[in-house]
């Protein structure tokens, strides 16, 4: 038997590394190349001057592209200490603007800025999703009414 180990923050994509006061910011995701959709981030930051991982901070992802703009709060685990996580729904294609927030003193934060090119169309469009749903709906419903109709009981017929 092979036990094969997985990561939840495998194969992710850097799309900024930068600094702000005294603090070191790199920001991955998943997938590579966004596009309308999910996209998963995780951030990590690290003290600048002597290189180590940041473990208890306040975190915020905010992006905004003309009159839509969304934030999420980036959290971290006892598993993974050292990355913040966030996930977000892109809903237009574009270049986003993004600004990652961090607070490891409360009411003294800083902001690092970076675009986020946000491409093409979801996977699954909204009409696409709906239409397998009432599918599956239509399904269900009529096997069932078969199932009943072809197992029903016919009146006078002693078993």
């Amino acid at each position: 038997m092979q036990l094969t180990s997985v990561s939840a923050h495998g194969d992710m994509r850097e799309v900024f590394k930068g600094s702000v006061d005294g603090y070191g910011i790199s920001v991955k995701t998943i997938p590579h190349e966004l596009a309308v959709g999910q996209a998963h981030f995780t951030i990590e930051p690290t003290e600048l001057e002597s290189g180590k991982p940041i473990v208890e901070a306040v975190v915020t992802l905010l992006v905004h592209l003309e009159k839509e703009a969304f934030k999420s709060r980036a959290v971290n685990s006892p598993s993974s200490p050292t990355m913040y996580d966030a996930n977000l729904t892109f809903y237009q294609e574009g270049t986003w603007a993004a600004e990652v927030k961090i607070e490891t003193i409360p009411g003294e934060e800083s902001s690092v800025y970076f675009l986020l090119d946000v491409s093409g169309e979801s996977i699954v469009s909204g009409t696409e999703a709906g239409l397998f749903f009432i599918f599956v709906f239509a399904v269900l419903v009529f096997g069932t009414v078969a199932l009943i109709f072809r197992y029903k009981p016919k009146p006078g017929r002693v078993d």
